[in-house]
């Protein structure tokens, strides 16, 4: 391909802003109940478990479905697949209002929403491999990725205020509303790919599905990245999912742990930022990786056993830093070990291996506890994080042009 056909469009960065707002919509329909957890339970007359289940039900809902939209990314393209996903969400978003009090219809229309998660983080590496050149496409990666921290941040912040006393309706009216309004303007004004490609390294020959599939798995290298985005993004949603328990056994109440929650957040921004920037200006990886790793991996360990809350909310944020930031350069990473398999496909196995990593550690460390502490399990998400950071040395660095 000739360099005279290679140019990079402007309007690239209005597409991933557009992919922004409809991830950080779907983000804030996820974690809706969350903020209100006591007063949800009342609305609907359940228990806090179940509650609990409409957030859990998008990581259960995203294993099955991710071999579906990876396909269709692969096989439809970008708009089309992340297209569907927006439109599912919107969907179902605004029938969790219509449901009003009804938890099982509720329930379902959780489940909806969920199913409508995969086709959107799953076509977060094939945004970035049709719209950035090589020297912004990690940068356009962790950007897609800080739009789901974002999302929940205003989700816990906004959600609150949108509930009257103890009714949810409003709330879920304002979410059902936008999603319906984001997924419109995504459909409306986003596009495939633009009409010349960004880069001179353009992959030809794609690989069906099924046979992507046995070369992922036959290539130790993504081995090894499906192994850390299972302990990584697994230990993230366990800690997130009970940091309510786990600082308030050290006296902590509700109002510190969510503060901790969103400096965690907070810290995985500025590590997407960071290490996002320096992977596309060096154009490593394999070292990355390790020092995000080693400070998650020291963090995790001071947070097990200090009772401090000025060290708790340091290395909280350390810990967001760590875990996030390696998110974008291990899925950029995936994509240049794994040519010429299609990117929705490693992006979605790494997605998916990491939902299922949180719901395996959320159901195992449940009662790893010590008069009700938490941190024997944190121990061992630790002990499992300096393991990570031993495995990744085996990765082999690419070499950069």
């Amino acid at each position: 391909m000739s360099e005279t056909n290679i140019k990079v469009y402007r309007f690239r960065w209005i597409v991933l802003l557009l992919f922004m707002l409809a991830n950080i919509t779907l983000q804030m329909l996820w974690i809706s109940f969350a903020p209100v957890r006591s007063l949800a339970g009342t609305f609907y007359g359940v228990d806090a478990i179940l509650i609990d289940l409409l957030a859990m039900s998008f990581m259960i809902v995203y294993i099955p479905i991710t071999f579906l939209s990876a396909w269709i990314i692969d096989k439809f393209g970008f708009r089309i697949g992340a297209g569907i996903g927006v439109i599912i969400a919107g969907i179902f978003g605004l029938l969790r209002f219509v449901a009003f009090d009804d938890y099982l219809l509720v329930l379902i229309f959780q489940i909806g929403i969920g199913m409508g998660q995969p086709f959107i983080l799953n076509a977060v590496t094939k945004l970035s491999a049709n719209w950035f050149p090589d020297d912004e496409r990690t940068t356009a990666t962790g950007i897609a990725l800080i739009s789901q921290f974002l999302g929940i941040a205003l989700g816990m912040f906004i959600t609150p205020m949108l509930v009257l006393g103890n009714d949810l309706l409003p709330m879920l009216l304002v979410y059902g509303i936008l999603s319906m309004i984001s997924g419109a303007i995504f459909v409306a004004f986003v596009k495939d790919k633009p009409p010349t490609p960004p880069t001179k390294e353009i992959v030809e020959e794609k690989v069906f599905m099924y046979e992507g599939l046995k070369k992922l798995f036959l290539n130790k290298h993504f081995v090894i990245l499906f192994l850390l985005f299972f302990l990584g993004l697994g230990i993230f949603n366990t800690i997130t999912t009970y940091i309510e328990g786990i600082v308030g056994p050290r006296g902590f109440d509700p109002n510190f742990a969510g503060v901790l929650g969103a400096l965690m957040l907070l810290g995985g921004i500025v590590g997407c930022i960071v290490m996002s920037t320096l992977s596309d200006k060096y154009r490593k990886r394999k070292i990355l990786l390790i020092v995000s790793l080693i400070i998650a991996a020291i963090s995790l360990f001071i947070i097990t056993f200090t009772f401090n809350d000025v060290m708790l909310n340091i290395f909280g944020f350390l810990l967001g830093f760590g875990l996030l930031s390696a998110g974008p350069v291990g899925l950029e990473f995936a994509v240049d070990l794994t040519k010429p398999v299609p990117e929705s496909s490693s992006n979605g196995m790494l997605m998916m291996v990491g939902q299922l990593g949180g719901i395996l550690f959320i159901l195992g460390l449940e009662d790893v506890t010590i008069n009700g502490d938490y941190w024997p399990a944190l121990l061992i998400q630790a002990i499992l994080l300096v393991i990570a950071v031993g495995i990744t040395f085996l990765l082999k660095e690419i070499k950069s042009e």
